[in-house]
């Protein structure tokens, strides 16, 4: 008896600690989980490296250490976490989530989409994580995947007005309007103040000259959103106000970031565009090897393969990263960079050709852009350049419905000149289609006295 009344003790001694332990280990998450809710980032990640300090394999406690990480802008120790938590239990999916939307923000587009496809292996009714799966295919480059992938979300989650909208950019970019029309119409519905579901409805309605409607809803999304220099750019392409000099950066930039998986595939194949060929054609005569090229909006690099021959240097810049993304991939170019062509230029040597496709389209007033482009070229050197015909000799040029602009040709002429440059050659040419309908163009080459 005296030996079981020891082994009793024993047990009692041993026991209480260690169940005091566990909820000391429940009182420190919870002032943690407190904490992270309030704000007090610091203290909660703190006492979260606590807990996991005796119990490293709880993976909620670690997902919720990587958003604190997260939240302090600590990227790197977030995805260290996230993983670890993924490696210790695959099917914790707040944790594969955090991973996946991770590798999203960091340009890792594939490892994300191996992840939310795992989620989806275990939960297929997940509209969110369609939703995020169809992102990471419009970012790589997939738009078959992507269409459906935002169709699946919006048949899991049709309250999710976000799933909506994205689907309705799907079917823009598959030239779907009507559809997407609809679509951005359900998001609104959802969420009425939806500034971005308006202001793609608007550019919808536009292509299906659907004038007034599309107008109604510019106006949406600049009561939500004031600021929109988009949206007030498009309602000045018709006509509710005074031409502005050009479009806005940042919506240019929005216009090729969002497309540039599918650029070439839409502009070439669906839209027959060929102006770097025709531009190319029509310079050809006048090149010669070992030359410094400046590709103006070089985009996803359609004209490189052709320059490249008779370039020492190529040199591509553009607005949009996600292009010059893409550019990279043709490992074509010496240099790659981001690059607003009205701003000051400042490159370190000058060029002998510079040459810039269905660029000039964004812009009304040349002044800035030719005088720079002048000053940038060697004697002798050449600028090449198409802009959208505007048949009207008495305008200098006007801004379309498109959101484009089109030049008179006595325009060009006259400021080609008064920059020192001499036209050698012009051409008019079909650039692309548009509504099933060709666009008239203007082929330019000039060149700076010797």
């Amino acid at each position: 008896m005296k030996k079981k009344k020891a082994a009793s003790r024993r047990s009692k001694k041993y026991s209480r600690p260690l169940n005091r332990r566990k909820d000391n280990d429940e009182a420190v998450l919870m002032k943690a989980s407190l904490a992270h809710r309030e704000g007090r980032l610091d203290e909660a990640a703190k006492g979260y490296l606590d807990v996991l300090q005796r119990k490293p394999d709880r993976v909620e406690v670690l997902n919720a250490l990587g958003t604190v990480f997260l939240h302090q802008s600590r990227p790197h120790e977030a995805r260290e976490v996230f993983e670890k938590a993924v490696n210790l239990n695959p099917s914790y999916l707040p944790a594969c989530y955090n991973l996946a939307w991770l590798k999203q923000r960091e340009n890792d587009h594939k490892g994300a989409i191996d992840i939310y496809r795992s989620m989806l292996a275990k939960q297929p009714d997940n509209g969110l994580t369609w939703n995020n799966l169809g992102v990471a295919y419009r970012e790589s480059g997939d738009p078959d995947e992507t269409l459906s992938c935002f169709q699946k979300a919006v048949g899991f989650a049709p309250d999710m007005a976000e799933a909506w909208n994205n689907l309705g950019v799907a079917q823009d970019e598959f030239n779907m309007p009507e559809d997407a029309a609809e679509s951005y119409g359900k998001a609104i519905a959802i969420r009425p103040d939806y500034g971005s579901a308006h202001f793609n409805l608007g550019l919808s309605l536009q292509k299906l000259r659907r004038f007034e409607e599309a107008e109604a809803h510019y106006k949406k999304a600049l009561q939500t959103r004031p600021d929109d220099e988009a949206a007030r750019f498009m309602l000045q392409s018709l006509g509710t106000s005074s031409t502005p000099d050009a479009a806005p950066v940042g919506h240019v930039r929005r216009i090729f970031d969002r497309c540039a998986g599918t650029f070439e595939r839409i502009l070439v194949k669906d839209l027959e565009y060929r102006t770097p060929e025709l531009l190319f054609e029509l310079v050809h005569p006048y090149l010669t090897g070992e030359l410094n090229v400046l590709d103006l909006g070089c985009g996803t690099g359609l004209g490189a393969r052709l320059y490249r021959p008779f370039a020492k240097r190529l040199t591509g810049v553009d607005v949009s990263p996600k292009m010059l993304e893409k550019a990279e991939e043709k490992k074509v170019y010496d240099r790659l960079e981001i690059f607003d062509i009205l701003q000051d230029w400042d490159f370190p040597q000058k060029f002998d050709l510079i040459y810039g496709s269905d660029v000039f389209v964004y812009f009304g007033n040349l002044d800035t852009i030719i005088s720079s482009a002048s000053s940038y070229l060697v004697r002798g050197g050449i600028i090449v350049f198409s802009v959208e015909r505007l048949a009207d000799s008495s305008m200098e040029y006007q801004l379309f419905p498109s959101g484009r602009y089109a030049h008179s040709r006595a325009y060009i002429q006259d400021c080609l000149k008064r920059h020192g440059l001499r036209l050698m050659e012009e051409s008019k040419a079909d650039i692309r289609k548009e509504s099933g309908k060709q666009v008239k163009g203007l082929l330019i080459v000039a060149k700076k006295a010797g």
